[in-house]
């Protein structure tokens, strides 16, 4: 890994939320660029100028953006978005469901991906030249771009679904440090070229059953023995790890450990994740919430080693300045937030825990009606704080 101190990006309520962008963009909201697609969705743009594309660090895109009182969702990530640029690691909503060609290309210090659920193919060059280590593509992907992959030397482990059908030219072309694919694929994937694979060697291929050993045996690429070596998957070789740590009022990061895939469950029971990132970022809310981490090779749910993730809000307080004026007040009570004391020359910002901007006007009104129950962040002038709307 190329970098062992992460500048953390987070995109958090504590931001400003909209700005019209100078740019060739649509929008600029807590430090990321979007275009606008359509009556309700945006695409991550690029934030290149100047010869450099000014993205750095972790980014967690969140779900939606709001802009002119309009919330939209994010959709799409823009080809070439964060070429070049400086992310160390990135979490995808599973709100977007396309990311365009070379979208991370070349971003040297990329080392940690969370690819989203609803995404159905890998484009040309998405990854290639990153320092991604370990992959997992979620089912539903059918298809690999041309030169994905290529490149990323540091490319150890990838995960591919079950729907996968195709993988195309240089898709893995160089990956020198390629050891284990971890296939559930039925099917071989139909590889679109002899150099798919080239400059990989010694590649450790887990498949599911003797049966579909089998058909990889016969395959014309998955059966060189040269090139790989096929296995029956017989589950994990080693134990999960799993640390966890609060960044802050909004996030809590979890740290998991040897190299292998994580599918995370939230309270309803519902797949929020699969991801063989080093890091996965849960967001806080207004009360305790627990999360499932259960260990994955795809083919098989290593249920028995499940470890249980917990997002545990701060206390949430209500706001009391002093000012010559008098004494500021904020409190939620049924669904309305009431701002009490002088809040004369100010405004008024109200964002949820995922950094979506819910209300911005000068402080002119002392309630607003809001949807609970959910924790939101309030900012009256310089005061910031959270409040809970049951």
């Amino acid at each position: 890994m190329k970098r062992t101190l992460y500048d953390i990006l987070l995109l958090t309520a504590l931001i400003m939320g909209c700005a019209t962008s100078a740019l060739a963009q649509d929008i600029e909201a807590n430090g990321i660029y979007y275009n606008i697609i359509s009556d309700t969705q945006v695409e991550v743009a690029p934030a290149y100028w100047d010869g450099v594309n000014h993205y750095q660090g972790c980014i967690i895109l969140p779900e939606r953006v709001y802009c002119d009182g309009v919330n939209y969702d994010i959709a799409a990530i823009a080809p070439r978005a964060f070429w070049r640029s400086a992310v160390t690691e990135v979490q995808i909503p599973n709100s977007v469901t396309m990311i365009g060609e070379a979208a991370f290309a070349d971003a040297d210090e990329l080392a940690n991906i969370t690819l989203p659920l609803g995404l159905t193919a890998v484009s040309r060059y998405m990854l290639a030249g990153t320092a991604v280590t370990h992959v997992v593509l979620p089912e539903g992907v059918t298809s690999i771009g041309k030169g994905a992959f290529e490149d990323c030397s540091y490319l150890s482990t990838v995960f591919l679904p079950a729907s996968l059908r195709y993988i195309g030219e240089s898709a893995f072309g160089y990956c020198s440090s390629l050891n284990e694919i971890y296939s559930d694929a039925s099917i071989p994937p139909l590889t679109m070229s002899d150099n798919t694979f080239e400059g990989c060697d010694g590649v450790h291929v887990m498949l599911a059953d003797a049966a579909t050993t089998s058909r990889y045996q016969d395959d014309p690429v998955w059966g060189d023995d040269d090139l790989f070596t096929l296995w029956i998957d017989e589950g994990l070789a080693v134990l999960p790890t799993m640390q966890q740590e609060n960044l802050g009022e909004n996030w809590t990061a979890l740290t998991l450990g040897n190299s292998l895939a994580y599918k995370i469950y939230g309270p309803d029971g519902y797949l929020v994740a699969v991801t063989a990132a080093d890091r996965y970022f849960l967001p806080i809310g207004a009360q305790s919430t627990d999360y499932l981490v259960v260990p994955t090779t795809l083919m098989y749910d290593e249920e028995d080693l499940q470890l249980v993730a917990t997002a545990e809000p701060a206390a949430i307080e209500e706001v009391e300045e002093e000012r010559p004026e008098g004494k500021l007040t904020i409190v939620g009570i049924d669904g309305t937030i009431y701002i009490n004391g002088d809040t004369h020359g100010m405004w008024t910002f109200i964002y949820d825990v995922y950094g979506n901007l819910w209300y911005e006007r000068p402080a002119v009104n002392n309630w607003i009606s809001l949807p609970g129950p959910r924790v939101y962040i309030v900012r009256v002038g310089k005061t910031v704080r959270k409040v809970f709307v049951n």
